[in-house]
């Protein structure tokens, strides 16, 4: 029994020093919110921005949703949009942003959209702010007038960290090893 809570302790100690030492901070510093009125403001404040004209920049990310003459697209102006944790950009909050309902024809300036291989276009929309839009069953979102490319998006590429591997080959070789000794330990119990 006493063979079993060492096993115990030293797996815990051995996770523990793995996941402190997969948690890097990267070398960047957060991107500060490109705009004066970021997602985070409308959101908390929607009713007192609520059908002012604004200007929003942020990255395109997933697609343009097309709908007719018009395009769902979404711009995130989260720390990330400069730079993402891949390419260095230390951890800085949770993804935000905002929806944008766009002509298609304007839409169509976006050449790349953020997704986990790419940084999207960054991209700066000016049009009105709705809190609750009566045209789109009462979801938040921003009809913009006008739609600039500020960035053009680039691919990016998540290299292999050498100490996540050789920690993943480690903690592998480990976990291997105590179920092993587990097992021996259960079979001479039972002997």
């Amino acid at each position: 029994m006493a063979h079993r809570k060492l096993l115990a302790a030293l797996a815990t100690l051995v996770v523990a020093a793995a996941l402190a030492g997969c948690a890097e901070t990267g070398t960047g510093s957060a991107v500060p919110n490109p705009n004066e009125i970021g997602s985070g403001v409308l959101v908390e404040h929607m009713k007192e921005y609520d059908g002012m004209t604004v200007t929003f920049t942020g990255e395109a990310i997933g697609e343009a949703m097309v709908r007719g003459d018009h395009a769902w697209i979404h711009l995130n102006d989260d720390a990330y949009y400069e730079k993402n944790i891949e390419e260095g950009a230390s951890l800085g909050g949770q993804n935000s942003g905002m929806p944008v309902w766009v002509s298609a024809d304007l839409a169509a300036k976006i050449q790349v959209f953020g997704d986990y291989k790419h940084g999207g276009d960054v991209v700066r929309v000016t049009g009105v702010f709705h809190d609750a839009c009566a045209e789109h069953g009462g979801d938040t979102d921003i009809h913009a007038e006008s739609l600039d490319v500020v960035r053009p998006g680039r691919r990016v590429v998540d290299e292999p960290k050498p100490a996540k591997l050789a920690w993943a080959v480690g903690l592998s070789v480990l976990a291997g090893a105590l179920f092993v000794a587990e097992r021996k330990s259960a079979g001479a119990l039972r002997s």
